[in-house]
């Protein structure tokens, strides 16, 4: 009986301690750092995919302009770039005022040999 009680009052004090602002803000930090470790370790692949393009594009573009390299580098850096690139120039065949004429070519031949 008195084993009971006790862990009654333990429960009680716990959920107290639980609802607490400032263990809710612990918790909650605790989430957030969690679920970024989860999305930086399931983005991993990607990210060396999109290194590994980076690398093969880079003699390609090394004699470009400054801006020009800023923006592959850019658009290579994340998937949903990439893909916003693929098909606006590569598919659809827009104009796109920074990669044009073979470089253009060479960077949309590129970006298919990638699976993600």
């Amino acid at each position: 009986m008195k084993r009971n009680i006790i862990l009654l009052l333990e429960i009680a004090l716990l959920l107290v301690i639980l609802r607490s602002s400032f263990a809710q803000y612990l918790l909650a930090d605790m989430q957030h750092s969690l679920s970024d470790w989860i999305t930086h370790i399931a983005q991993m692949g990607e990210r060396q995919k999109l290194s590994e393009l980076q690398e093969r594009i880079d003699p390609m573009i090394a004699n470009m302009s400054e801006y020009q390299r800023d923006y592959i580098f850019e658009i290579t850096s994340n998937r949903s770039q990439l893909e916003s690139f693929e098909r606006h120039y590569c598919l659809n065949d827009d104009k796109n005022p920074y990669v044009y004429g073979n470089t253009r070519i060479y960077l949309c031949s590129e970006i298919r040999k990638l699976e993600f």
